[in-house]
């Protein structure tokens, strides 16, 4: 194990940056997720740990060891990559034991290494089958044992499920962290999906643009946003948006000619126009409260277990929001329905910065 830090850290692509100055620290033994949309820059930095890629300025150490000028192969890493790279023409034993001949190891000890490897993955009856006869998820499984075997300080996984079918991807999310829990080593972890981010991570650093919007935990993330990038980008759905006016006292806001109390008082925040932000499961239909809301139901989207109901509220200027309702709720579209607010769980975020205001 080892623990991985980021000093300050920034590419360069000509005149176009791409990773502006990051500061990461990484605990050993932690799963950290890089998570963000397209283009953010979470492959590149990835890449960058490994290796693959040079580093514009700042400093990279992996165990203590500053890294940026070493190979990938001195780094002591291993990266599972997103299309598998495993050799067509080779078993599935002859992959996993590759790395280790290159490095002179006995063939009694490659033969132990890829053993446990794939007792631990369950592949032991795939070693003598070629990469073209097994499934998506056999091939992620073999270049997640190539890994194994070289035991390595870390390990980088640069979006392996992408190419996997819904579910096939939970299927391998759950032996990931399995994984995890067994090797108990340092895995940094690369995905634009926030199930993934959410459901793996010890920590996540949610990425945009080239720069780390926050870097907490997956509760953290999800309950104590610090910025709307971030609210936005994490829950499915997504947090619900509206534009306010807070009052004077900071203790609510007005979002479509409607009062909505706040968790407690914004005092930074009173007069001023700001983004309500509250999320699908924070909004109870039908609920006797003090605080009740009328809203008109404009699309109803039944899911088994649950049921999406998005409503309209205000009369002059409605504004939408999406609301997560248990199954047992039936509405049509066009009721009118009364509505609560969770106070203790509403937002507000800077109309300028994007940024949350927490008092």
């Amino acid at each position: 194990m080892a623990q991985v830090n980021l000093a300050r850290v920034t590419k360069s692509f000509g005149e176009t940056k791409v990773i502006h100055g990051i500061d990461l620290d990484i605990k050993s033994g932690e799963f950290v997720v890089f998570v963000g949309p397209s283009g953010c820059g979470k492959s590149t930095l990835l890449r960058m740990i490994a290796g693959l890629e040079t580093t514009t300025s700042g400093d990279i150490e992996i165990g203590s060891e500053r890294v940026n000028d070493l190979p990938p192969r001195s780094r002591d890493i291993a990266m599972v990559f997103q299309d598998y790279a495993l050799y067509p023409h080779k078993s599935v034993y002859e992959n996993m034991a590759f790395g280790l001949r290159l490095r002179k190891t006995s063939e009694e000890e490659i033969k132990r290494r890829v053993g446990d490897a794939a007792a631990i993955l369950q592949i032991e009856h795939l070693l003598e089958r070629k990469p073209r006869q097994l499934s998506g998820g056999q091939r992620q499984r073999v270049a997640m044992g190539r890994a194994i075997v070289r035991d390595p300080k870390a390990f980088l996984f640069d979006e392996p499920l992408s190419n996997l079918d819904a579910q096939l991807r939970n299927e391998m999310r759950t032996e990931i962290k399995k994984l995890h829990a067994r090797l108990g080593k340092t895995i940094i972890y690369v995905t634009h999906d926030q199930v993934e981010a959410m459901t793996l991570a010890d920590r996540i650093a949610v990425l945009s643009a080239g720069k780390v919007m926050q870097y907490a935990s997956p509760d953290e993330i999800y309950n104590r946003p610090a910025a709307k990038f971030v609210a936005g980008f994490t829950g499915s759905p997504a947090m619900n948006f509206a534009p306010a006016k807070v009052s004077a006292d900071g203790a609510s806001v007005m979002v479509a000619g409607t009062a909505i109390k706040l968790g407690y008082p914004r005092t930074s925040a009173g007069g001023r126009e700001a983004t309500f932000g509250i999320r699908p499961e924070d909004i109870s239909v039908g609920a006797e409260h003090a605080n009740e809301i009328s809203a008109r139901v404009v699309v109803v989207e039944p899911l088994g277990a649950e049921t999406l109901v998005t409503i309209a509220i205000g009369a002059e200027k409605p504004v939408e929001m999406v609301t997560r309702l248990s199954a047992d709720i039936k509405l049509a579209m066009g009721d009118t329905v009364n509505v609560s607010f969770n106070s203790a769980k509403t937002h507000l975020f800077d109309v300028t910065t994007d940024m949350a205001i927490t008092s």
